[in-house]
């Protein structure tokens, strides 16, 4: 410790100094109690002062300065114990004090005990400080949490998990070319409907039907990438990386087509107005990434894969799924799939073949009417 010995008798700062000095302290010495106020910014840990000393300032007014001006602990000496003295010493912040005259054994006691409790004193702040700093970091922790639950109602935890993950997509915007499977689903003469009853109303039967393709993509492990008024767009294979993706896209379909097809028997068997849905699929080669700003981005994927999956989407029928030629090749067994004439689709090159997906594995329709292929866009 470093240590200050004041005391207007120079043998007892020379004998305090010596031993305290052989004990491995830094001591220095101040006469009167005059010059230790001089000295109380010097950094010391322990103030060694007698009670009764010339100059003014005797050991009460130097134990209350001590305490007042840092943290430095104060043993005061005395001959004369009195004990309003000794309490009125200790009331001011003194630690301790010694009777005079003390030996060795009594000096290196006191000192050593004072010298222990401001070893505990500084674990117990750096363990305080540490506890606050892990309180304020689980508190941060669970605020991220709470916001990363609810961002994640908004964007698929998926992607949330990704970015984190991959960094350079937000702040580099960084794209990268996948092969992907693209899911887009529109709920058919929803805008005509939505003007015929109350937007609550309209609100909670559109949550209805969506409350079923989440389900339905996050079942099939795809991403539900956005919503786009009454309708979604769903991914397979992007961000994450999928086997399969254009099989999981079809089977994902067939459950929300059932779903939206339930929900329109129920309806319409209290005499309301039916709403079905109409699903078009496509894979291949895509360019995924961020786009926006940097205070407002989202993650998407654009090309003229995605481009082909929206404008099946806009000619399939309600209750129809559509694919794409690459996405009915991937299917192999266990689907049922039915051909249509080529189409010239708007901003495509050359005619499109067409596929109908009628059913897939453990997954039926109950309704599969034998329609022709008409454009039905709300």
């Amino acid at each position: 410790m470093k240590i200050l010995v004041v005391d207007d008798e120079p043998h007892i700062r020379e004998l305090c100094q010596r031993l305290l000095t052989g004990e491995g302290h830094e001591v220095q010495t101040a006469p009167t109690g005059a010059d230790a106020l001089g000295r109380l910014s010097e950094g010391w840990d322990l103030v060694l002062t007698d009670l009764t000393m010339p100059g003014g300032v005797d050991g009460i007014r130097l134990v209350r300065e001590v305490h007042g001006r840092g943290n430095a602990d104060v043993i005061v000496m005395t001959a004369y114990p009195e004990i309003n003295v000794v309490i009125d010493a200790l009331r001011e912040g003194a630690y301790d004090f010694l009777i005079k005259p003390y030996n060795r054994e009594t000096l290196f006691r006191t000192v050593s005990r004072c010298a222990e409790k401001r070893k505990l004193s500084i674990q117990l702040s750096r363990e305080k400080a540490l506890r606050q700093e892990l309180e304020t970091a689980y508190s941060e922790l669970v605020k991220l949490k709470r916001i990363n639950d609810t961002f994640g109602h908004f964007v698929s935890p998926p992607v949330v998990r990704y970015l984190a993950e991959h960094p350079a997509l937000y702040h580099d915007r960084v794209s990268e070319r996948v092969t992907a499977t693209i899911l887009f689903v529109d709920v058919r003469q929803f805008t005509p409907f939505a003007v015929s009853v109350a937007p609550e109303y309209a609100l909670e039967t559109l949550n209805r039907i969506f409350e079923g393709v989440v389900e339905a993509v996050n079942a099939e492990g795809g991403i539900l990438n956005k919503f786009m008024g009454d309708g979604a767009l769903a991914l397979f294979g992007a961000p994450v990386p999928m086997e399969n993706h254009a099989r999981a896209a079809a089977r994902a379909a067939l459950r929300a087509r059932d779903h939206v097809e339930r929900l329109a028997g129920e309806r319409r068997d209290k005499g309301q107005e039916v709403l079905r849905m109409g699903i078009g699929i496509n894979t291949g080669s895509v360019v995924a990434g961020t786009l926006g700003g940097i205070e407002r981005m989202e993650y998407t994927v654009i090309g003229t894969s995605v481009n082909l999956a929206a404008r099946l989407e806009e000619i399939a029928l309600p209750g129809q799924i559509l694919l794409g030629p690459d996405t009915a090749k991937a299917l192999g067994e266990g689907f049922e799939l039915r051909s249509h004439p080529e189409r010239i689709l708007a901003g495509l090159p050359g005619a499109i073949p067409i596929t109908e997906l009628v059913k897939g594995p453990e997954i039926t329709l109950k309704d599969s009417p034998e329609t022709p292929l008409s454009a039905s866009v709300d």
